[in-house]
């Protein structure tokens, strides 16, 4: 069973020692750290939902509590868009209904001023069209300018 745990250090964090804290609940296969999260694979279904159930809210280091839940696998033919330098303050709803002028979101998720959005199809995800105005209007209304790297096509938006 695959789980997904947040709010990881990922600079502090092995996944020596998030496989040592979920051996308690069964046999892990796998544990994989990313920046901010990861992902252990416990064989058990029972010990996957113990280690679940105990360890969601768990402070692996002090004032960082763990979301510990299921993973969810992405929806098939979905196109997943980054958006960097979201305000601490703009919501997953504020940012779900900006993109969601121009489609459907399927996903959307602001961990730590990054922002995922996975609309259905790759025309609606299409960063060159629309979404530079959308993090442009994010980030004024956060009171925040967007930064664009100099080789970027993304230009700030005119609104």
């Amino acid at each position: 069973m695959k789980i997904f745990v947040g709010n990881v250090d990922g600079a502090d964090t092995t996944p020596e020692e998030l496989a040592a804290l979920f051996s308690r609940f069964g046999t892990v296969m796998s544990c994989a750290v990313m920046k901010q999260f990861a992902f252990v694979h416990v064989r058990e279904a029972a010990g996957a939902l113990r280690a679940i159930e105990a360890l969601h809210g768990h402070e692996l280091r002090p004032g960082r509590a763990l979301v510990v839940e299921m993973s969810r696998p992405r929806p098939l033919n979905t196109w997943k868009i980054f958006v960097g330098n979201v305000s601490a303050a703009c919501t997953s709803q504020e940012l779900r209904s900006l993109f969601e002028r121009h489609g459907p979101v399927i996903e959307c998720d602001v961990v730590k001023g990054d922002g995922r959005v996975s609309q259905p199809t790759r025309r609606r995800a299409r960063l060159e069209h629309r979404p530079p105005s959308l993090v442009g209007v994010a980030n004024r209304a956060a009171g925040r300018a967007p930064r664009l790297s100099p080789e970027s096509p993304l230009r700030p938006s005119p609104f």
